[in-house]
């Protein structure tokens, strides 16, 4: 990293979708934490991967946890999520943005025992 890097644009791609999130209605779900960087690349190849996480209570396992911050527009037909690696409650690595499909979102809710759409 050279002394000029620190004044590279960040991936203007992804700032004009953060910005857009901030609009959305946003739901915070904890997960048991196996694998984040594994849970990241699966999420890259299919969002299916979402339905396979286990969701946990935030005080049976404070220590390490996965926490998703899902966002989604009235409809829910779009829908995104951000995985947040917690350590001793504080965020130890972040994750990007996946789009998430209403179907896919659909059953990673059934299994909280709440389908809010």
């Amino acid at each position: 990293m050279g002394l000029l890097d620190i004044f590279k644009r960040k991936n203007s791609t992804e700032q004009p979708l953060r910005k857009r999130l901030s609009s959305m209605k946003c739901k915070l779900v904890n997960y048991v934490c196996d694998d984040f960087d594994g849970l990241c690349t699966e999420m890259e190849k299919d969002a299916e991967y979402l339905v396979k996480l286990k969701p946990v209570n935030y005080y049976a396992i404070k220590s390490e946890y996965v926490e998703a911050a899902f966002y989604s527009d009235d409809g829910h037909d779009e829908n995104y999520v951000i995985f947040r690696l917690m350590k001793l409650d504080k965020p130890a690595a972040a994750s990007g943005i996946y789009s998430v499909s209403k179907d896919i979102l659909r059953k990673a809710y059934s299994k909280l025992g709440a389908v809010d759409f």
